[in-house]
C-alpha cells in the first residue's frame, strides 16, 4: 500500500520551517515573516507543490492510533470504554491529562486537547493554536495552487478540493472540543492585530457544510489503488454528514427537558450562541439524515459497499486473514481472504501506521501503549470495564448482568455468547490469541504458588497486580504473524453513515421501516438479530437502541467521547465507578496441575470518575483568552464554568 504521508527530503526544512510554521508571538492567526519567497518557491512546480498537499494532509487528517511519544493513549480512556490504572500508568496519557480529567480536574492549562496528530503530547497552550496552523496549511494551499506551472486544470481543481476538505477537518476537530471557534478561511497577514471572534453554531456550521459542497463539486469520486488514503468527493459528503449530525444533536440543538441538564455549561444570555443554537429545531435531523443518506446513495458509484461476506465469527485458532469473520477484518483494513489492502467499508483512512517507517521517533511507544497484549509484557493495558463490556448484548439478542466471582473466567466469559463483535475487538483472560501468544495470562500468581503471575497481569510499572482479565485489542495486530502494518487509521466507514442515518431518521419522525433496515443491516453483519417495531415501538426506545449499536460497532474508533458529549449523557455515564474482573490462578484442586491454570474471577472497583457540567465544552488556553480576541466588550471568550 502506497502511503500518502510521503517523507521531507530536500525540501522538508524550507517547507516546515519558511512556509508552514507560524512562529507567531502575538496570536496563532498571525503571518510569519518572509513566507512568499518560500510559497513561491514551493508552488512554482507540481512536484514541489505536492510536499505541501503531503504536509497539509499530515496536519489536518485524524488518526486515533497512539504514535511516538511515551505519553500518548488513545481518546478511549476519558471515557467507559477504557480505563488505565493509576498511578503506575498516568504517565501513559499525559496527552490527554487523563488523571486530572477523570477526577474532574481539567483545566485550561489541563485540558484533553491534544491537537493534530503531529502535535499529539503537547500542552493546551500548543494544542488549541495548532488547529489554526493546520487550517493555515490548508488556506496557503488554497491561495496558491494556482500558481503551479506544470499542473493540469483538473489536477488544480483537485488540490483545490483537498484542501477545502482539510480546512473544514481543521475546524471541525476543534468545533467538536470548544464549540464555536473563529472562523479563519484565507491566509492572514500578521501586520496587523486580528480580531477574529468566536463564530455562532450556526454560521460555523453552515460555513463548513458550504465548504464541504464545494469540496465535493471538485474532488473526484474513486482513486487509484496508489492513491490509497487521499479524499475523495464521498469524504467531502461524509464529513458534511458527520457535522450535521452533531449540529442536530441535543449539545447543540437543545430540547427544553434538557435545557436544564446543561445550564450550568452555558452563559444563559445571548453569549449562548457560540455553544448552541438560540432554540431546538426538529428539522435539524431531517437535515442530517439527508446528509447521512447522501453518503450512502453515493457509496456504490465511488466502490464503496458495507463489508459483508455473512462470516460473522472468526474461525478460532487461525493466524491468517481467511480465518477472519467480516468486522474483525474491517478493522484490519483487508479485502478479501488474501490479505490485500483497502476494504470497501473504508471512505477514508488516515495510512499512518503504528509501524510507518517513515514516522520519527520510537515506533514502539504505538505498541507499548495501546495494550499489554499486543508485546506480551511491557506496556499499557487498556482495561475495559464492565459497565461497558455490558452493552455487548448475548447472541440472542438479551442483556446481561456480570456474576461476581467464579472460578473459570474464561468459560464463563465464553459462555455468555456475546455479540461477535465482542470477541472481534477484545483480548481476555484464558483467550487463545494466536500461534505465537497461545493462550492470554491475565492472571495474578495462585494462592498455593504452583502459578507465577502471568505476563500481563501488571499495568504499566504500576506492579498492581490485579489481574484485571479483558483489555481492549481493537487494531493490535494478531494475524499475519502480528504485522501492525495492515492497519489503517478509519476516518470514515460506512457503517457509521447506516448507523447516522437510523439515528437522525428517528429523531425526526420516530420508528419507521427505513429506520429499522439501517439500524438491522448493521447488526446483521455482525451475526445479530434484528430489532423490531415491537422491541422498540416509540422514539425513545430506538434511540436507545441506535446508541447501543453506535457504541458497540464503532468502539475503540474514536467515537465514544463525541457521542456521549453530543447526546448530553456524558454527565449520566462517567458520573460513575468503573469496575472491571479480576482473575487468580489456580489448580481449583486438579492434580497434575493444568498447563493453563484455572482463573477463579471477582470483580473489582477501578474508582470512581467525576465528569462536572462544564467539561461539556473544553477551555481555551490562558494564552489565547488573554488576547481577548475571542469574545467581545466584557467578554473575553471563554466557556463557561472555567
Amino acid at each position: 500500500m502506497k502511503r500518502l504521508y510521503i517523507p521531507f527530503v530536500l525540501a522538508a526544512g524550507i517547507v516546515t520551517a519558511g512556509m508552514m510554521s507560524t512562529g507567531c508571538s502575538k496570536s496563532f492567526l498571525e503571518k510569519p515573516k518572509g513566507g512568499d519567497i518560500t510559497v513561491d518557491t514551493i508552488f512554482h512546480t507540481q512536484k514541489q507543490a505536492n510536499y505541501a498537499v503531503a504536509d497539509m494532509y499530515d496536519w489536518c487528517v485524524p488518526t486515533g492510533f497512539v504514535l511516538n511519544s511515551s505519553g500518548d493513549s488513545r481518546e478511549d480512556v476519558l471515557t467507559d470504554q477504557v480505563h488505565l490504572l493509576l498511578p503506575g500508568a498516568q504517565w501513559v496519557a499525559q496527552n490527554l491529562n487523563f488523571n486530572y480529567y477523570i477526577a474532574g480536574g481539567m483545566a485550561p492549562t489541563y485540558s484533553i486537547d491534544r491537537g493534530p496528530v503531529t502535535q499529539r503530547g503537547n500542552t493546551a497552550a500548543v494544542a488549541f493554536t495548532n488547529w489554526y496552523k493546520a487550517i493555515r496549511k490548508a488556506n496557503l494551499v488554497l491561495k496558491n495552487i494556482d500558481k503551479v506551472t506544470d499542473a493540469t486544470s483538473d489536477w488544480i481543481a483537485d488540490v483545490k478540493g483537498q484542501a477545502l476538505f482539510c480546512r473544514v477537518m481543521a475546524h471541525y476537530s476543534a468545533f467538536r472540543l470548544y464549540g464555536g471557534v473563529p472562523i479563519v478561511s484565507q491566509v492572514l497577514s500578521g501586520d496587523s492585530k486580528i480580531d477574529i471572534p468566536r463564530a455562532s453554531i450556526q454560521s460555523l456550521v453552515d460555513s463548513l457544510v458550504s465548504w464541504c459542497d464545494a469540496a465535493a463539486t471538485l474532488l473526484p469520486a474513486t482513486r487509484v489503488s496508489s492513491d490509497y488514503g487521499r479524499i475523495t468527493s464521498l469524504a467531502a459528503l461524509a464529513l458534511k454528514s458527520r457535522i450535521l449530525l452533531y449540529a442536530a444533536s441535543p449539545l447543540y440543538n437543545t430540547p427544553a427537558d434538557m435545557k436544564g441538564a446543561i445550564s450550568a455549561a452555558r452563559y444563559n444570555d445571548a453569549r449562548d450562541s457560540v455553544l448552541c443554537y438560540p432554540s431546538y429545531d426538529k428539522t435539524r435531523w431531517k437535515r442530517a439524515a439527508d446528509a447521512a443518506k447522501a453518503v450512502i446513495d453515493a457509496a456504490s458509484s465511488a466502490g464503496v459497499s458495507l463489508y459483508n461476506t455473512g462470516k460473522p465469527t472468526t474461525t478460532v485458532k487461525t493466524d491468517n486473514y481467511a480465518g477472519l469473520a467480516d468486522y474483525e477484518a474491517v478493522c484490519n483494513n483487508v479485502w478479501g481472504t488474501a490479505g490485500t489492502y483497502g476494504n470497501p467499508e473504508m471512505i477514508l483512512v488516515n495510512t499512518y501506521n503504528q509501524n510507518d517507517p517513515n514516522r520519527d521517533g520510537w515506533a514502539d511507544w504505538g505498541r507499548y501503549n495501546t495494550s499489554k497484549v499486543r508485546q506480551m509484557g511491557w506496556g499499557a493495558k487498556n482495561n475495559v470495564p464492565i459497565e461497558f463490556l455490558q452493552k455487548y448484548e448475548k447472541r440472542d439478542g438479551t442483556t446481561w448482568v456480570a456474576t461476581a466471582s467464579g472460578n473459570d473466567f474464561k468459560t464463563y466469559f465464553e459462555g455468555l455468547n456475546l455479540d461477535p463483535r465482542a470477541y472481534q475487538c477484545l483480548a481476555y483472560a484464558g483467550q487463545w490469541y494466536n500461534s505465537g501468544k497461545t493462550f492470554l495470562p491475565y492472571y495474578k500468581a495462585s494462592a498455593d504458588g504452583a502459578y507465577q503471575k502471568g505476563s500481563l497481569v501488571d499495568d504499566t510499572n504500576a506492579g498492581d497486580n490485579t489481574g484485571s482479565a479483558v483489555e481492549s485489542s481493537k487494531f493490535v495486530a494478531r494475524v499475519d504473524n502480528n504485522n501492525d502494518n495492515h492497519f489503517a487509521w478509519p476516518v470514515f466507514r460506512l457503517a457509521e453513515f447506516y448507523l447516522s442515518y437510523a439515528e437522525a431518521l428517528n429523531e425526526f419522525q420516530g420508528p419507521s421501516a427505513e429506520s429499522f433496515q439501517y439500524l438491522n443491516a448493521i447488526r446483521q453483519r455482525a451475526g445479530m438479530p434484528d430489532k423490531t417495531a415491537a422491541m422498540l415501538p416509540d422514539v425513545a426506545t430506538f434511540r436507545a437502541a441506535v446508541q447501543n449499536e453506535r457504541s458497540i460497532e464503532l468502539a475503540f474508533e474514536d467515537h465514544r467521547y463525541n457521542d456521549l458529549h453530543r447526546w448530553l449523557t456524558a454527565h449520566i455515564v462517567l458520573n460513575t465507578t468503573l469496575h472491571g474482573f479480576a482473575v487468580t490462578a489456580s489448580t481449583n484442586g486438579t492434580t497434575p496441575k493444568p498447563t493453563n491454570p484455572f482463573l477463579n474471577w471477582n470483580t473489582i472497583s477501578y474508582g470512581s470518575r467525576t465528569f462536572p457540567v462544564k467539561y461539556y465544552y473544553v477551555p481555551f488556553p490562558y494564552a489565547e483568552i488573554s488576547l481577548r480576541y475571542l469574545g467581545g466588550e466584557g467578554w473575553d471568550g471563554q466557556n463557561p464554568g472555567w
